[in-house]
């Protein structure tokens, strides 16, 4: 009883997929209104133009056209429109006028009832190149808190020619400041680095990259006691510093560091430099070891009182 039922199972299957199929190619063989998006092409001079900003790849049309056609449109089995652009530099978008009779040329297979696509915009640009000299950004390289650079930094080599659209190669300098990533640097530093360029629209450098090379060191903050030095006060002592005693603090190189005394620094105060609106004066560091840096006297600006 049951191959029966599995028999006649398989009958009304094939019946139904006979059907099916009949119903498919039938429908497929008649004429339909549709709206498609269909694929579109530019041809251009690739070798001296490049395109800056992504070019349209479709096109939104209403077509009526038999249903293999558009069975075809439907999975893409289909060749795109192409538009030649003789002079692509000298134009930024096509009109209708310019694209409805390229459509219907080249869709031969459909009627084009309405194109829904008014405009595509294109930005296509010469493609020229540009020798620039190259730099770092020294003051943006991010170094650990402790550690400074001690020697000149090298670039190899230190100059490079760009490649592109002219609308960015005509914005770049003749010296192109490159930016290191790198961050917290407490080594000697020695890498291949790119120039920065955006990774966009077909723009190079050769070289690729450039070598950057420095070297540093550990520098230590500290801090020595002395006492001022008075320069053109009257002599009588009725003017003086209410506190004579200042704060010399300064960096140096781990390397480089070694005892310091009061006298390897000298401060001054110059009476002709007193504020008489708050009766303070500068306190100037006017000596310190050559090897030290960031020199200053803390705190920078001392009292003065005058005698009754």
């Amino acid at each position: 009883m049951i191959p029966k039922i599995l028999s006649n199972w398989k009958v009304v299957l094939l019946s139904f997929l006979g059907a099916t199929t009949f119903w498919f190619f039938s429908a497929l063989g008649k004429d339909y209104n549709y709206r498609i998006n269909h694929p579109i092409k530019f041809v251009y001079n690739a070798d001296s133009l490049i395109a800056v900003e992504p070019l349209p790849e479709f096109i939104d049309i209403d077509v009526s056209g038999g249903g293999w056609d558009l069975f075809r449109e439907t999975f893409w089995f289909t060749d795109p429109v192409v538009f030649e652009l003789d002079n692509p530099a000298a134009i930024r978008y096509l009109t209708r006028p310019t694209i409805l009779p390229i459509i219907s040329e080249q869709l031969n297979e459909y009627r084009v009832n309405f194109l829904f696509t008014d405009t595509l915009f294109v930005n296509i640009d010469r493609k020229i190149s540009k020798r620039v000299d190259l730099k770092i950004d020294s003051v943006g390289i991010s170094m650990d808190e402790d550690y400074r650079i001690i020697t000149p930094i090298v670039l190899t080599p230190d100059t490079a020619t760009i490649h592109g659209p002219s609308s960015f190669i005509d914005t770049i300098d003749q010296v192109f400041t490159i930016k290191l990533e790198a961050e917290s640097i407490d080594k000697n530093f020695d890498r291949f680095v790119k120039l920065g360029l955006p990774e966009t629209f077909d723009i190079k450098s050769a070289p690729p990259t450039v070598n950057v090379k420095f070297e540093v060191d550990r520098f230590d903050l500290l801090e020595i006691i002395t006492s001022v030095e008075l320069q053109n006060f009257p002599t009588d002592s009725s003017v003086y510093v209410t506190d004579p005693n200042v704060t010399v603090r300064f960096i140096v190189q781990q390397e480089l560091r070694e005892d310091y005394f009061t006298d390897d620094f000298k401060v001054v105060v110059d009476y002709n430099l007193i504020d008489r609106a708050d009766s303070t004066a500068p306190a100037i560091v006017v000596f310190h070891p050559e090897h030290v840096i960031e020199v200053e006297a803390v705190p920078d600006s001392l009292a003065i009182t005058y005698a009754r």
